[in-house]
């Protein structure tokens, strides 16, 4: 048994995942484990996420996952999401989340038309996933806490963690940039590496996160690319993503007030009700990204009344 866990093989730094391992060790070795992921009940650091995904991505190879192979990912929170899309990545594999509201028929043909073998859950979404993984040709499912009749996550990164390194990966192909990152649902189809890392580079630029900010954003409020794109660019940059499980502006300003937040992600929805329907929560200089077009009125209704600014996500 190794007492420090060398690694499964270099995941290429051409992919998402490769980049995302590299900015999490630096900012684990200059920040501590600071907050890389926060969401109810538990956060997760940047020494932890670096750690975390190739312990969890060689535990998977031992238990079957191969290059190329398809893993369905139906997860409501953003560290469980993270940690799942890394470690299916850095496994060789392709992560296809689906629809978080999916019905089980629904689910069932997207697994179906994705050809996932493999299905991560959890409690809150399992009932709906497991029914239609018995519909699929899934053969193993993982799960984040505890969900009969599945692997446990913990147990892929135990078996990870403390087993020798398993054979290397066959080489990386020619053009590793052109390799399957995300496999969606929908006429966005196939995604890229090179997709998703011109998607962080655009996203970079418009959110303008630097290290120590804090993003809150709910999952249901923007597309599953967008989601998982925000995550690489806090994990990237130094900063903390606060995901919102509830899909209500209730529960997104507890968060920004929770977390101090510097950043929120907001429907133009949301954005109407936080700005004549909810008093003002004590947190200066938020800046919200609205994830359609805003009224220039209540854009500006926003700025006097709470004193955030807004900005399109596009």
């Amino acid at each position: 048994m190794l007492d420090r866990y060398p690694g499964p093989p270099a995941v290429s730094e051409t992919s998402v995942t490769g980049a995302v391992l590299a900015a999490a060790r630096d900012h684990a070795a200059r920040r501590g484990d600071r907050p890389a992921l926060a969401c109810p009940g538990e956060e997760v650091g940047y020494a932890r996420f670096a750690a975390t995904v190739p312990a969890a991505a060689d535990g998977m190879r031992r238990l079957g996952v191969r290059p190329g192979d398809v893993a369905a990912v139906h997860l409501a929170g953003a560290c469980d999401l993270a940690l799942a899309v890394h470690a299916v990545t850095a496994a060789g594999a392709v992560p296809a989340p689906l629809p978080l509201d999916g019905g089980v028929g629904d689910l069932a043909a997207a697994l179906t038309e994705t050809g996932a073998r493999f299905l991560f859950t959890a409690r809150g979404t399992s009932a709906r996933s497991l029914a239609a993984a018995e519909r699929s040709f899934v053969r193993q499912v993982f799960a984040f806490g505890d969900v009969p009749g599945t692997t446990p996550f913990a147990r892929l990164v135990r078996t990870g963690a403390h087993a020798a390194p398993a054979e290397p990966l066959p080489g990386p192909a020619a053009d590793p940039l052109r390799d399957l990152a995300l496999l969606l649902n929908g006429p966005a189809g196939e995604v890229s590496h090179a997709d998703r890392l011109a998607d962080l580079y655009r996203l970079g630029g418009t959110v303008g996160l630097s290290d120590g900010d804090v993003l809150v954003c709910c999952g249901r409020d923007c597309t599953p690319s967008t989601w998982i794109g925000l995550i690489d660019l806090c994990l990237t940059h130094g900063a903390t993503f606060a995901g919102v499980r509830d899909p209500d502006v209730a529960a997104l300003l507890a968060a920004v007030r929770d977390r101090a937040a510097t950043a929120a992600v907001v429907t133009p929805a949301k954005l109407r009700a936080l700005t004549f329907d909810h008093d003002p929560v004590p947190v200066p200089g938020v800046r919200l990204l609205v994830t359609g077009a805003a009224p220039p009125e209540v854009v500006q209704a926003c700025r006097v009344r709470h004193g955030w600014t807004v900005t399109p996500l596009g």
